[in-house]
């Protein structure tokens, strides 16, 4: 090792090549540009004086050197981030930034209104939306507050229930015309709109499947928008939350049930209870969205 010396943020960075494979994606991460991350890292391994990753057609692989760093790489990040959630959990200050995750359709047609009303009556507090569906790390404090589909299975997160979305399934009239009749043959000759591979096992999903079998996929998408726009032009039947639907010109269609409901899950870790800022924007949203939507 020619220099015993390795500040933290080159320990954020390797952290984050480690994580995204790729400088391209791990830069922007850190709010740095792909050939600075390049140089940092190349200097990060000459002060070390090993090797850390394999570089490869399909991405950065760590070495066995670079696997020995990332054990102990974990560990300082948890111990910076408890620290920081200990001194920062406790502050009665409401100023400061707060970064919410969620879906891009629910910070938008949900949380939206709820937000604005809050940073009126909070202006010294920054909201960080990070609207994608990755579920993002509460633990790595790459958000403050989470609110997604799934229920959290760590001890260390304060969950609740935050609301139950209804859905229905909806389609445009051009296609109804086009296409007659739903219950032909188990939805033979229809068409279906509906979440990518990766979220199959969503309930409105297996419940489109289990209602029109005979149906083939038209659109596959993450996002309840591109589902929703492929449906106003006619693309097939499409299950979208009524927050959505019932917005847009589509018909509501009855074929004797309605898709599950689903409900929406708050969650922040536990060190940060006593931070004012967040206890602010829960009691705030709580009380501004329905408990159904």
């Amino acid at each position: 090792m020619t220099d015993s010396r390795v500040a933290w943020d080159d320990v954020h960075l390797f952290l984050a090549i480690a994580r995204a494979g790729t400088l391209s994606a791990a830069g922007p991460r850190l709010g740095l540009t792909q050939p600075t991350a390049g140089r940092r890292l190349r200097a990060l391994e000459e002060a070390v004086g090993v090797t850390l990753f394999q570089r490869t057609p399909q991405g950065f692989r760590l070495t066995e050197a670079g696997e020995a760093m990332l054990r102990h790489a974990e560990r300082m990040e948890q111990e910076s981030v408890a620290l920081e959630r200990r001194l920062f959990g406790d502050a009665r200050d409401t100023g400061g930034v707060l970064r919410v995750s969620t879906s891009e359709w629910f910070a938008r047609q949900v949380l939206g209104p709820a937000l604005a009303a809050f940073t009126v009556a909070n202006p010294r507090v920054t909201v960080e939306i990070v609207a994608e569906s990755r579920l993002l790390d509460l633990d790595r404090q790459e958000a403050d507050v989470v609110f997604r589909f799934v229920s959290f299975d760590r001890a260390d997160i304060v969950q609740r229930r935050f609301t139950h979305v209804r859905y229905a399934l909806y389609a445009a009239q051009s296609y109804l015309d086009a296409r007659g009749a739903l219950d032909a043959h188990g939805g033979e000759g229809h068409g279906i709109i509906t979440m990518d591979r990766a979220l199959d096992a969503a309930a409105d999903v297996a419940w489109l499947r289990a209602r029109f079998p005979g149906a083939h996929y038209t659109v596959r998408s993450n996002s309840r928008d591109v589902q929703a726009t492929a449906c106003v032009h006619g693309a097939g039947l499409a299950v979208l939350p009524r927050i959505i639907g019932d917005a847009l010109p589509l018909v509501r269609l009855d074929v004797g049930e309605e898709p599950p409901e689903r409900v929406v899950w708050l969650g922040y870790h536990r060190d940060l209870k006593g931070l004012a800022r967040l206890r602010a924007f829960v009691e705030h949203v709580r009380a501004a969205v329905p408990k159904t939507i």
